[in-house]
């Protein structure tokens, strides 16, 4: 299966942790001093690093309801002015805040991370999952994570391998089809390993891979991933076995939608025959000749995975367009590159999908087996119209219920709810076009 999500370790793999730390707890020392009450040079950042690594590790060996990494910060300062016989709340309060100020407000990103993050987003889930607490909204990262899971806030730190499978879960994804990347050999390799999931080394030193470790990747820095990922996905391909055709024998045929690259090197893309060797753009002026008074559109306010197979389905049935409402991002590895011969559209809010609709004259009727919905086949759908389908989970939200002219459900015959988008599309995209297409041939 190709890779669908790629998750992230936060401290030294997405930005400089080490140097923040450094730079935090000398504006702490230095509001210490400022009091008058702690000589110049009585306390030193690496002692005030050795208390907190000790009552780190105390925390993780037994940890207390309701106590968080960053309170530890607090206790290495009181325990360090303690032994100074310094007993004083407020200047501890007053070393956290310089601390933590600098520590969350000027965290140095590695130079790659906001390039890299923004790149794989736009055709992955994107991840965090971390033992620290740096807050990402807050480090110069807004808006880059659909879901972070921090150790002290769900009960599980790394490398307990279920951390892995929650991360899996909350990407909506096989533990397989996840990648986990980090610094750390232990926690951000072999522990998602231990979990099904692929782990790669962020070796910024080019330190020598210790034995006992098998990363499935090894990189210097994280441009060196979009290329580590697109491998695994090629060796995912290469297994499942080869498709298509090779190199088409010369002299080749005279037909300007022929692609001589193709020609030359073959044709391994997700096509039917008749479109063997054939430039995209041919293939899409072909389609357009023929595409059918039906379009698709599915709610993505949680970055739902389905919609990859929603968009491949809307292809193989030809559709008028692809709608998606809601977050712009959404899974395009599921869609097998089938996206690029559709026009997908995006719209941010169900208020403008119901204004595209109606400037359209398109009947929007919803898909889900809500109360009130009639059978799939109860009646011919209408045409033109859009059918639109939930997020995985919730269904269809009621905003988009009551902009709908009706509900159609499918009718099951088992115990589970629902079906999710994916499945129901194809489904429903059948069931029209059984309705409204003269029979043909498909390629």
């Amino acid at each position: 299966m190709p890779v669908r999500c790629v998750a992230f370790d936060a401290d030294d793999t997405l930005w400089d942790f080490t140097t923040a730390m450094a730079g935090g707890l000398a504006l702490a020392i230095e509001a210490a001093e400022a009091t008058g009450r702690v000589e110049a040079g009585a306390l030193g950042a690496a002692d005030l690093i050795g208390r907190f690594d000790v009552l780190y590790a105390a925390h993780v060996a037994a940890p207390r309801p309701g106590r968080h990494i960053g309170t530890l910060r607090n206790e290495s300062f009181a325990q360090a002015l303690a032994d100074l016989g310094v007993d004083d709340p407020d200047l501890v309060a007053r070393m956290a805040a310089v601390y933590f100020e600098h520590r969350h407000g000027q965290l140095p990103l590695f130079a790659e991370t906001i390039e890299v993050l923004d790149a794989l987003g736009e055709d992955l889930v994107v991840g965090l999952v971390t033992n620290g607490n740096t807050d990402a909204e807050r480090s110069g990262l807004p808006g880059r994570f659909d879901f972070r899971l921090a150790a002290d806030d769900i009960g599980r730190r790394k490398p307990d391998p279920r951390l892995f499978l929650m991360a899996a879960a909350a990407a909506g994804c096989r533990p397989s089809e996840l990648v986990y990347v980090g610094d750390h050999l232990h926690n951000d390799v072999a522990a998602p390993q231990a979990a099904g999931c692929r782990g790669v080394w962020v070796n910024r030193a080019g330190e020598p891979v210790p034995p006992g470790f098998e990363p499935d990747a090894v990189i210097a820095d994280l441009t060196e991933l979009p290329a580590a990922i697109a491998r695994f996905d090629a060796e995912e391909a290469e297994a499942a076995g080869a498709v298509g055709v090779g190199p088409h024998a010369e002299p080749w045929p005279d037909d300007e939608r022929l692609d001589p690259g193709l020609l030359a090197g073959g044709d391994r893309r997700n096509v039917v025959d008749r479109f063997r060797y054939w430039r995209e753009a041919a293939i899409v002026a072909e389609l357009d000749r023929s595409r059918l008074a039906v379009h698709v559109a599915v709610e993505n306010w949680q970055h739902d995975l389905n919609i990859g197979t929603v968009v491949r389905n809307a292809n193989a049935f030809n559709v008028a367009g692809v709608h998606i409402i809601g977050k712009r991002r959404w899974n395009r590895r599921g869609a097998m590159a089938t996206d690029r011969y559709l026009t997908i559209t995006h719209h941010p809010t169900v208020a403008a999908f119901t204004a595209w609709a109606a400037d359209a004259g398109v009947a929007v009727v919803g898909i889900d087996n809500v109360p009130g919905a009639v059978p799939l086949e109860a009646g011919p759908l209408p045409s033109p119209c859009v059918l639109v389908f939930g997020q995985e989970g919730p269904g269809l939200s009621a905003e988009v219920q009551a902009v709908c002219r009706e509900i159609r459900e499918i009718t099951q015959h088992g115990s589970t709810r629902s079906l999710n988008a994916g499945v129901a599309s194809g489904i429903a995209l059948h069931q029209w076009a059984q309705e409204h297409v003269p029979a043909r041939r498909s390629g």
